[in-house]
Order: C-alpha cells, then structure tokens, then sequence
C-alpha cells in the first residue's frame, strides 16, 4: 500500500534559507523519505510536495512514473488535510495510466510547536480511481504513525510504523501490510541537507512478502519555503524492487 514515493525528512528545520517567516513553522515534508513528518500544515495554508519523476528497475524490469503530487491544507493548528494525486505509470511491456488516489488526515498529538519530541497519526483511505493494470480496484486504507525528535550534533530523527488494508491481487480479498522505517537527517550547509533511512514491509497472506530498502538523498533549500530534493532508493532483499532514482520539490504558501 504504501508507495516509496512518498518519502519524508523528518528535521523540522532542515535546508531553509535565512529566518523563517515568524507566522509560519519550518518546512517539513513528508517526503523525499518514506517516513512521514509528525508535523502539520499552518492552520490556513496550503503546501504541495510533487515527485517530478522516479525510474525503477526491478531485474529486467524497467518502469517509470511522473508527477505523484500531494496537495495539504492546514486545518487547525494540530491537523492537515492531504489529497495524494496518483503519478503517472509506465511499464515497459505492460500497463500504463495514473494511479490510485489517496485522502489522508494527519493529527499532531504533541511536539507541533515544540523542540524536542513530536508525535503524530494520520489514518487514510485509497480510492480505486486508476487506470487497468495500475489501480488496484478496490478500496483501501490504513493508518501511520510517525514520531521525531532532534538529537546530539544536528541530527534528527524520525520513526514510523504503518498498518495497511490491502486488496489481493486476484480479487478474493484483502490482507494486510506492515511497514516500519527509521530515517536520519542532517544539515550539511545552510541549504543542503542529507538523509539516511532503511525501511522494512511485511505483507501477510497468500501474498506474503518481505521487502527490505536501504534510502538516501538530499534536499536543497532554496527558501524558506521552497525545496528540491533527489535521492536513490535501493532493495536489499529478493522481494524488494532493485534500485530506484527520484527528484522532487515542495513548497507551501
């Protein structure tokens, strides 16, 4: 269920420029990283993280995608509300066509405005609205819980556990999915920062798996407000998609 693309650093302050608009927190984001940010939109405003593109190889498989945005609108000062628009698929030899949508509510428990530890959960449901061959066709859903905390020498640190509601692939069912990840972020300038993170997902069932990834990029602040990333995503285990390259960019207003 959930997709690699949609990646976190969980630094709250990492690769900004300059002071931070007093009015608004840090930008965090839930990607480049699988591992969301605890932290929520600013009440009445908008951001919009969009994976540009990824190429995967999985073997001798090849596929691309394109344009995966996540659009948010804070709600509350603790709550954000998250519209996932499906990216573009190619697989070469098979399917192509737009993904599945998904509609998430992210809660801040504590720590949104706080240095120190932060907390979070965020349920979501996934709508079969993609294209034969790419959508799964049926409803989905799930809930993540991502916690952070900033610790010695710059670093900071994030957490995540995620239960997920899945449709088998011969359509007699669902079973679920587990995923956990740690990631780790750090400034390397004012504007660069670089991240590591290794995640693991567990799928039960008939269709069990275990996927296994090792991930790492970096996210340039070009303001406070505005920020590029790209990194590399590799598998470490036979179920695992082989090695896969993404950039990105997100901003709020």
């Amino acid at each position: 269920m959930k997709q690699m693309t949609g990646m976190a650093v969980m630094l709250a302050g990492i690769s900004t420029v300059g002071a931070q608009t007093e009015s608004l927190r840090p930008l965090s984001t839930d990607r480049p990283d699988a591992t969301e940010s605890p932290y929520t939109v600013d009440a009445g405003h908008y951001q919009f993280e969009l994976e540009i593109g990824a190429v995967t190889k999985d073997g001798g498989d090849r596929s691309y995608s394109l344009g995966e945005l996540n659009a948010k609108y804070g709600l509350d000062t603790a709550t954000d509300v998250q519209f996932v628009l499906p990216h573009y698929n190619h697989i070469e030899g098979g399917a192509e066509g737009f993904g599945d949508m998904q509609i998430r509510v992210k809660r801040n428990l504590w720590g949104n405005d706080e240095d120190g530890t932060a907390l979070a959960v965020m349920p979501f449901i996934q709508l079969p609205t993609g294209a034969d061959g790419i959508s799964s066709e049926e409803l989905e859903g799930g809930i993540i819980v991502p916690f952070g905390f900033e610790g010695a020498g710059g670093w900071g640190y994030g957490f995540q556990a995620e239960l997920d509601v899945v449709a088998d692939e011969d359509g007699s069912g669902h079973h679920f999915s587990f995923l956990t990840s740690a990631t780790a972020a750090h400034d390397l300038t004012e504007t660069v920062g670089i991240f590591f993170e290794v995640v693991a997902i567990f799928s039960e069932g008939s269709e069990a798996l275990s996927e296994y990834y090792f991930n790492s990029g970096l996210t340039v602040g070009v303001t406070d407000t505005l920020q590029f990333d790209g990194g590399v995503r590799v598998g470490l285990s036979n179920d695992s998609e082989d090695f896969t390259p993404f950039v990105g960019v997100s901003a709020k207003f």
